[in-house]
């Protein structure tokens, strides 16, 4: 049996190599606690109203926005990679902190030696056996330590700002992606609109040739007429195949996967924006890159802390138990304690240089700060701008349609009477489908112009208020 100073060793090894798993500081509290949250600078993780589990199976079922974004933050790989990130990076942080803590080893050594020179006079051969354990712990270091927990805490905040930016380039992504889809469809609409407009005017061409009153060449060109609304109508069907498997692809899914999408409204309305100089205000205070290299800006800085800490004497101390013999289990015991001092003199100017790199490697990053700033609010104003000639596309678009839709319903009627002819009629349906397709392009650019100003100004997509009433209604039952 092992005596009491030595089974506690052994128990204390014991602890010590159980936890090496874990996370005893809790750094990963600082960490949104799954690849869709969002992380806070007050340490406040909170996932999107909408985070409910989505089943596996998505085949004939209808999305809404919310629920698309919220499954593309939960699968898409680039938030699981930024998670990571940022977990490894509250791993550091860890690191860091454990040069607070004692350091405690358990050494032990077998030995046999013999005195080969003069056998006759040699001792008999001796064998040493010796435990030790010993405690080691730092006192003084000149800052050394806390310059270290706070470079890396910096670089925590930086990779959890990251964070924030691929979720909100995720849900970006994945609404430009819905309302391409979207339009899409209408498209397809349109053209299966102008197949059939093609088909009356073709057979209204073949019942006056009938007549006598409508020569063969009416009815080559209603015919021609057709075959092209035709083509036209497999082009948008496959573009509508074709936005739907992106769509699929932004979600994290596999792109043959089938489903179908919620309607927006498509009689948009222009919200009155803020002025200019507080959405820059506000894109400075809530984009997280700008926040992340503001992190970057601390974390420099700290290290350059850490390096001039290093022109300090450490002081250190240290106490050692164990047990010496020449038994396999020694018996024998002894201890020591005392105290360290290292002093560094002098390194080859190699700390001075490491001191100046980090302090310009500062500038360097304080400078990044103040060039993504820029662009920032260059980003802000050009989706500023574009969002309003959006608005104002639609209503021209509007009006477009309008007219279009007039001038065919009168083409009609001439070409029934017989005081119009084929080409007028198929000049004024072709002017009808365009019109109805720069429609939809127009409502399509506005969406895609209102996701891209809300991401210029740091918005997420439920602070936004359409957005905000479509995850409302996805909730419901």
């Amino acid at each position: 049996m092992l005596d009491r100073p030595r089974r506690t060793a052994v128990v204390l090894v014991m602890l010590f190599a159980g936890c090496s798993w874990c996370d005893p500081f809790c750094e990963t509290a600082h960490v949104p606690y799954r690849p869709s949250a969002t992380y806070s600078p007050t340490y406040a993780f909170v996932a999107d109203a909408t985070a409910t589990a989505l089943p596996d199976e998505f085949e004939g079922r209808t999305l809404s926005l919310a629920e698309c974004i919220l499954t593309a933050l939960e699968r898409n790989p680039q938030t699981r990679i930024a998670w990571q990130a940022s977990r490894s990076s509250a791993f550091q942080v860890g690191q860091e902190r454990s040069s607070y803590l004692p350091q405690v080893d358990l050494t032990g050594a077998l030995s046999h030696s013999e005195l080969l020179e003069d056998r006759k006079k040699a001792e008999s051969p001796r064998n040493a056996v010796n435990a030790m354990f010993g405690v080691r712990y730092l006192l003084l270091d000149g800052g050394l330590r806390n310059a270290r927990v706070r470079s890396a805490e910096a670089e925590l905040a930086a990779a959890n700002f990251q964070h924030n930016t691929a979720l909100q380039d995720v849900a970006v992504a994945v609404e430009l992606a819905y309302h391409q889809r979207l339009a899409a469809k209408a498209l397809v609409d349109v053209a299966e609109k102008n197949v059939r407009q093609s088909e009356y005017n073709l057979e209204l061409a073949r019942a006056r040739q009938r007549s006598g009153v409508a020569a063969k060449f009416d009815v080559l060109t209603a015919e021609t007429e057709k075959a092209n609304a035709d083509l036209a109508l497999v082009r948008a069907r496959n573009t509508q195949r074709i936005a739907q498997g992106q769509l699929a692809n932004r979600m994290g899914l596999q792109v043959s996967q089938v489903f179908d999408i919620e309607e927006l409204p498509q009689d948009v309305h222009q919200e009155e924006l803020a002025d200019i100089e507080h959405l820059l205000e506000e894109a400075a205070q809530a984009r997280p890159e700008l926040q992340a290299a503001l992190a970057a800006i601390a974390a420099r800085g700290a290290d350059a802390d850490a390096i001039g800490a290093e022109y300090f004497p450490q002081v250190s101390a240290n106490a050692d138990y164990g047990f010496r013999d020449e038994l396999f289990l020694p018996s024998g015991d002894e201890w020591t304690v005392g105290l360290g001092l290292e002093l560094p003199l002098f390194a080859g100017f190699s700390r001075t240089y490491r001191q100046a790199q980090a302090w310009s490697e500062y500038e360097a990053a304080a400078a990044q700060y103040e060039n993504d700033l820029r662009g920032v609010e260059l980003e802000v104003w050009t989706a500023h701008s574009r969002l309003i000639e959006a608005g104002e596309a639609i209503e021209a678009a509007k009006k477009l349609v309008a007219s279009a839709d007039e001038s065919l319903r009168v083409a009609t009627g001439r070409y029934q009477a017989g005081a119009g002819n084929i080409i007028e009629l198929v000049g004024a349906q072709t002017a009808q489908t365009d019109a109805h397709n720069q429609h939809v392009r127009a409502v399509l650019s506005w969406y895609t112009a209102l996701a891209q100003f809300q991401r210029t100004i740091g918005r997420t997509l439920a602070e936004s208020g359409w957005a905000a009433e479509d995850e409302a209604g996805a909730g419901e039952p």
